[in-house]
């Protein structure tokens, strides 16, 4: 019996040590670099200068510790205040912000339809980078989030910073980090923690900057699809 209770408590020590280096894996960051914090309004304000930016590619990829996250691969190019989403090799809307013009592509009754209408008849989210959402810094008074500055460190060649917020009422491993790069503020990535820190949902955005073209954002050949004024 000795033996067997031994034998236990070896097994139970090693599955401690072992959840011990997963949770420390998935939480490391790197060595950041500390010297010049960034406050809650100052990374707000390098945010807004993302959303703002002229000319980039994303396509968001969400991965866990069981594999990828996305069922479908999204796409989208943003230049010169203009918005074309494919989703799997198809486009999905196409939005001009210059003239307000909004068109939506999809299959109604066997056939290719189009919605075409003005973004008045849509709510736009104030708080996003072109559909990558990033309220939990912003609306502190709807999600009573605390902020941390985490630190600066080199991604891909480029100085990015991460920042760190988890609800007051909720345990802190509980969290979100942002990647953010600090010349353009566009958000490169984000990482979300659930069950007390244990499970790591990481949205790598694969940003390219300055490679849309006019082609890629030219407005959709509607010839032959159905139209739905709105």
């Amino acid at each position: 019996m000795k033996k067997i209770l031994k034998v236990i408590g070896i097994i139970i020590a090693i599955l401690i040590v072992i959840l011990a280096i997963y949770y420390v894996a998935i939480h490391f960051d790197g060595f950041l670099n500390k010297d010049n914090p960034m406050t809650r309004s100052e990374v707000i304000e390098l945010l807004e200068k993302g959303k703002e930016y002229p000319n980039y590619y994303y396509a968001s990829e969400s991965s866990w510790i069981f594999g990828n996250l996305n069922e479908t691969e999204t796409e989208t190019y943003i230049k010169d205040n203009i918005e074309k989403v494919v989703v799997d090799g198809e486009i999905h809307q196409w939005i001009d912000y210059n003239t307000e013009e909004y068109i939506g592509v999809f299959e109604f009754n066997g056939k290719k339809s189009a919605s075409v209408s003005n973004l008045d008849n849509f709510e736009t989210n104030e708080d996003s980078q072109r559909g990558f959402d990033y309220s939990l810094i912003t609306r502190e008074d709807i999600y009573s989030t605390e902020f941390k500055y985490l630190g600066e460190k080199q991604v891909d060649g480029r100085d990015t910073i991460l920042v760190k917020v988890w609800n007051k009422n909720a345990f802190e491993v509980n969290s979100t980090k942002f990647y953010i790069d600090k010349v353009t503020g566009l958000i490169m990535r984000r990482v979300d923690y659930t069950a007390l820190g244990f499970i790591k949902i990481d949205s790598d955005r694969n940003v390219k900057m300055d490679v849309v073209t006019d082609e890629d954002i030219q407005r959709p050949n509607l010839e032959g699809y159905e139209i739905f004024q709105q």
